[in-house]
C-alpha cells in the first residue's frame, strides 16, 4: 500500500481537481487587478482629453476674442450703397450757388439756393445705368455661371469656395479667389483690392452685411451695372454699346457669354483686339486664350449648370460674334459734351473725394454716385467772380500779356473770400474751357512758388513769435557758398545789399534776408506751421524715391524760397494768406457746403474750419508790409491800389519757370499763376505776367464797388489794422530809435516790440 501524501507536499501548482475553493480567490484576485489597471489607464484617457479639450476651449476663447477685437478695432463690415441703389432712373445731379444779400449773411451762410442750370450732371456716355428687369436672362445667367454658380443660394459668401481658397491661400499659390459676385461688389463698390487677409475678412463681412441690406436682384444689377468691361466701358450697357451696337436688352447668347468672358481680365479678354490670340506654352505648344476661348468656356459652364440645352450650346458655339465699329454708325458725329465749367470740375472732384472717405467708394463709384445719384450739391461759387475770371481767360489774347517767341504760357487764378475762405470762383488754364475733368493748375498742378511762400513760411510766424519787427536788421550778404563755391543764396537782381530791414527785405524780397530769419524761426517750426497749421498737404516731410534718393521740404531752400520738391498747388498757396485780412484767423477753404441725396437728406456737410494761426497783431503788421510790396516794391505794376487797399506778394521760382502774385483787398484774394506746363523760362516777360493778371481780374470785380462807393450808396472799406500796435519811426541801419544822423523809417510794432533804445554811431548826413 502506498503511502498517503501529505496536503503540505503537493506542489503548489498542482492542478485543482473537483473545485478548489483557493482557485476562485486567486482568479478574482487576478480580475480585480486588471479592473483597477483598466480604470486608471481609462482616468489617464480621460483627463488626457479633458485636459486637452480644456486647452482647446481655452485657445479657442482666446484667440475668439482676440478676433473679436481684431475684427472691432481693425475691419469695418459696413458699406453703404444707398447712394447706387436706385440709380437705374438716371436721376440728374444738380448744382446750386448761394445768394446773399450782405457779406454777414454769407458768413452765416444764411442765402438762397440758386441752382446753375447749364451746370447739370447727367452719367456718362460710357457709364450708363440699366434696370435688373432689362437685362436678358442669358445674360444673368452667363455671368453668375462663370463667376458664382451657387449666387443664388449663399448669404453672400460660398464658404466651400473660400474654403478652399484659404488651403490655397496658404498652402499652394497664395492668391485667396474664391469671391462671389456679392463680394466682388464689394471690391468694386470700394476699390480695395490689396492682397491681404485684413482685406479679405473685410469683404466677407461687409458681403454678409450687404446680403441682409440687399436683394440677390439689386446686388447684381448693380454689379453687372459697375463692373469693368474693357475699353472705358463701366456697365454691361455700355458694354453692350461699345462692342456691339445695340441696348443689352436686345443681346444674343454669345454676345452674353463674349461679355461674361471679359470680368476675368478686362484687358485680356476684351473682344475688339483680344477676340482670338494665339500664346505658346512652355513646350512650345501653341494654345488660344482670347475671348472667344474665354466665352467658350463661359457657354460650357452655362451648359453644365443646365441654364442652356446641348442645342443651344453646339449653335451658340458655332455663332460668329459680331462687334461693332465705327464705320457701322454711317458716319453720324455724336452729340457734343455738355462742357462743365472748371468751377464744377473742381467741385465733381472735391465732392468724389469726400464721398470715397466717409462712405469708403472707389473713385468710379463715388463718381457713378455723382453722376446718377440725383445729388444737389450747394457750392460757395459767386457766379460774378466765375464769369469775370472766364470772361478774361477765355478771351485771353485780350487780357494776358504777349509772349514773342510765339509759345504763350499757361495760367490759372483762384479767388476766396478773404474772411471765411470760401472758394468764389477759379480758372485752370486759359483760353476756352473744350473737355471735362482736365488738368486743373489751380486746384491740381503742383508747382513751386518761389517768393510768394515767404510771408507764410518765415515771416507771419517769426512776427508771431517776435523773433522780428518791421525794423528788425539783418546783414545782406549770402549765407553759404555752394559746392562750386558760387555764393547763396542769390537775390534777384544779384546784389547784396548788407544792413536791411525786415520791412525793406519784405517790399524788395531779399532772399537772403528770409534764409537768415528762416533759421532763427528754425526749419522744424516753419515746417510744420505750413503742413499743421495752414493745412498745406502737398508738403514733404521726407520720402524715398524709387531710385532711393531722400527728398524733403524741411530744409532751407523749400521753406525761405518756394522750391518745393513737388510743389504746391495755387488753392494751398492762396488760401495760407486769408489770416491776414482775418485777424490772424485761418479758415480751411472750401468748394461747396454740403451734399444732399435724391431724398433731400444731408449726406455731407463741409463746415468751415476756423483756426487761430497768428496774432492779431503779426496779421495787421504783415498786411502793412505787404502793402508796401504793392506800392513801392515787387509789385508796383498793380493799379487798382490807387482806389482800394491792396496787399501781396509775388514769387518767382529758380530758372524763372513760374510766375506767381497772392494779392487781397478789403473785398477779395487772388492767386494767379502763370508758367508752362513743361518747364520754360518767361524770359520775355520783363515784368511779372501774374501781376497784369490779377490787376485786370481784380480791377473788373471792384468796378460796381467803386461805382457804388462813387454814388455814395456804401462806404469804402479799409484794411482793418490792430489798435493795439504802437505806430514809431526807426534807424533803418540799427533798427533802434533814430537820433538827427540816422535814415528813418516808420513802422509799427506791438507794445512788447516797439525800440526803447536810441541808436548810436552814425555820422551826420550829408
Amino acid at each position: 500500500m502506498a503511502d498517503k501524501k501529505l496536503p503540505q507536499d503537493i506542489p503548489a501548482n498542482a492542478p485543482v481537481q473537483g473545485g478548489n475553493p483557493g482557485g476562485g480567490k486567486n482568479a478574482r484576485a487576478v480580475w480585480k487587478t486588471i479592473g483597477r489597471v483598466s480604470l486608471r489607464i481609462l482616468t489617464y484617457i480621460m483627463n488626457t482629453l479633458l485636459t486637452i479639450f480644456l486647452i482647446g476651449a481655452v485657445c479657442g476663447i482666446i484667440v475668439g476674442t482676440v478676433f473679436c477685437i481684431y475684427i472691432k478695432n481693425y475691419v469695418d463690415p459696413e458699406i453703404d450703397s444707398s447712394l447706387l441703389v436706385g440709380a437705374s432712373s438716371d436721376t440728374t445731379t444738380r448744382i446750386y450757388y448761394m445768394d446773399y444779400e450782405t457779406e454777414e449773411d454769407r458768413i452765416s451762410e444764411d442765402g438762397t439756393p440758386v441752382e446753375i442750370e447749364d451746370q447739370r450732371l447727367y452719367s456718362s456716355d460710357n457709364s450708363i445705368w440699366v434696370s435688373y428687369e432689362q437685362m436678358p436672362e442669358d445674360l444673368i445667367n452667363a455671368f453668375t455661371s462663370i463667376e458664382d454658380h451657387r449666387f443664388f443660394e449663399h448669404n453672400g459668401v460660398d464658404w466651400l469656395r473660400t474654403g478652399k481658397a484659404v488651403f490655397t491661400y496658404f498652402f499652394g499659390a497664395g492668391d485667396f479667389g474664391g469671391s462671389t459676385i456679392t463680394q466682388q461688389l464689394v471690391k468694386n463698390l470700394t476699390g480695395d483690392k490689396e492682397n491681404s487677409i485684413q482685406r479679405k475678412v473685410q469683404e466677407i463681412f461687409r458681403a454678409l452685411n450687404l446680403e441682409k441690406e440687399m436683394s440677390k436682384e439689386e446686388i447684381l444689377e448693380m454689379y453687372l451695372n459697375i463692373i469693368f468691361l474693357g475699353n472705358n466701358c463701366y456697365g454691361v450697357q455700355a458694354a453692350a454699346n461699345t462692342y456691339f451696337g445695340k441696348d443689352v436688352s436686345e443681346l444674343s447668347l454669345v454676345e452674353c457669354a463674349s461679355l461674361a468672358a471679359i470680368v476675368k481680365n478686362p484687358t485680356k479678354y476684351e473682344p475688339v483686339r483680344h477676340d482670338v490670340v494665339m500664346y505658346e506654352d512652355e513646350n512650345g505648344e501653341e494654345y488660344e486664350d482670347g475671348n472667344r476661348a474665354r466665352r467658350n468656356t463661359v457657354l460650357y459652364t452655362m451648359h453644365q449648370y443646365g441654364k442652356i440645352n446641348e442645342a443651344e450650346y453646339e449653335e451658340a458655339l458655332e455663332t460668329e460674334l459680331v462687334l461693332h465699329t465705327e464705320e457701322d454708325d454711317g458716319g453720324e458725329e455724336e452729340s457734343a459734351e455738355h462742357i462743365n465749367s472748371w468751377y464744377t470740375d473742381a467741385v465733381i472732384s472735391d465732392v468724389r473725394d469726400a464721398l470715397m472717405e466717409e462712405y469708403g467708394y472707389s473713385s468710379y463709384t463715388a463718381s457713378l454716385a455723382i453722376y446718377t445719384g440725383g445729388l444737389q450739391i450747394y457750392t460757395c461759387m459767386d457766379p460774378k467772380v466765375q464769369d469775370v475770371l472766364e470772361e478774361v481767360y477765355v478771351n485771353d489774347e485780350q487780357y494776358f500779356p504777349y509772349a514773342t517767341s510765339g509759345l504763350q504760357p499757361e495760367s490759372a487764378m483762384i479767388v476766396l473770400d478773404p474772411y471765411t475762405g470760401d472758394v468764389l470762383g477759379l480758372v485752370g488754364g486759359r483760353g476756352e474751357k473744350t473737355q471735362n475733368r482736365i488738368l486743373d493748375r489751380a486746384t491740381q498742378a503742383l508747382r513751386p512758388v518761389g517768393s510768394s511762400i515767404k510771408p507764410l513760411s518765415v515771416y507771419a510766424p517769426a512776427v508771431d513769435l517776435e523773433i522780428i519787427t518791421m525794423g528788425s536788421v539783418y546783414d545782406d550778404v549770402p549765407v553759404r557758398e555752394t559746392e562750386t563755391g558760387a555764393p547763396w543764396p542769390r537775390n534777384l537782381p544779384n546784389v547784396y545789399g548788407g544792413l536791411t530791414t525786415i520791412q525793406d527785405a519784405v517790399r524788395r524780397s531779399v532772399n537772403t534776408i528770409a534764409v537768415r530769419v528762416l533759421q532763427d524761426l528754425t526749419v522744424d517750426y516753419s515746417f510744420h506751421f505750413l503742413k499743421d497749421t495752414l493745412h498745406m498737404e502737398n508738403v514733404i516731410e521726407s520720402y524715398t524715391t524709387q531710385s532711393g534718393q531722400v527728398v524733403s521740404d524741411k530744409d532751407l531752400a523749400p521753406l525761405a524760397l518756394g522750391q518745393f520738391s513737388y510743389g504746391i498747388t495755387l488753392w494751398e498757396l492762396t488760401a495760407g494768406y486769408d489770416m491776414f485780412p482775418n485777424e490772424g484767423v485761418y479758415s480751411e477753404s472750401r468748394l461747396w457746403y454740403k451734399v444732399l441725396d435724391s431724398d433731400g437728406n444731408v449726406i455731407l456737410e463741409n463746415e468751415s474750419d476756423y483756426e487761430i494761426a497768428i496774432s492779431e497783431e503779426a496779421a495787421s503788421i504783415m498786411t502793412l508790409m505787404l502793402q508796401g510790396v504793392v506800392s513801392s516794391g515787387t509789385g508796383t505794376a498793380i493799379t487798382l491800389d490807387q482806389y482800394v487797399d491792396v496787399a501781396g506778394k509775388t514769387g518767382t521760382t529758380t530758372a524763372d519757370f513760374d510766375r506767381t502774385f497772392v494779392g487781397y483787398t478789403p473785398y477779395y484774394l487772388g492767386g494767379v499763376w502763370v508758367g508752362y506746363d513743361m518747364n520754360q523760362a518767361l524770359s520775355d516777360f520783363g515784368t511779372n505776367p501774374a501781376l497784369q493778371v490779377w490787376d485786370t481780374v481784380m480791377t473788373m470785380l471792384h468796378e460796381d464797388i467803386l461805382s457804388s462807393v462813387n454814388a455814395g450808396e456804401q462806404e469804402l472799406q479799409n484794411f482793418e489794422i490792430s489798435d493795439r500796435l504802437v505806430k514809431c519811426s526807426y534807424c533803418r541801419y540799427s533798427g533802434l530809435l533814430p537820433t538827427e544822423t540816422c535814415w528813418q523809417e516808420t513802422g509799427y510794432f506791438t507794445k512788447d516790440t516797439v525800440p526803447t533804445e536810441y541808436c548810436y554811431g552814425h555820422t551826420p548826413q550829408e
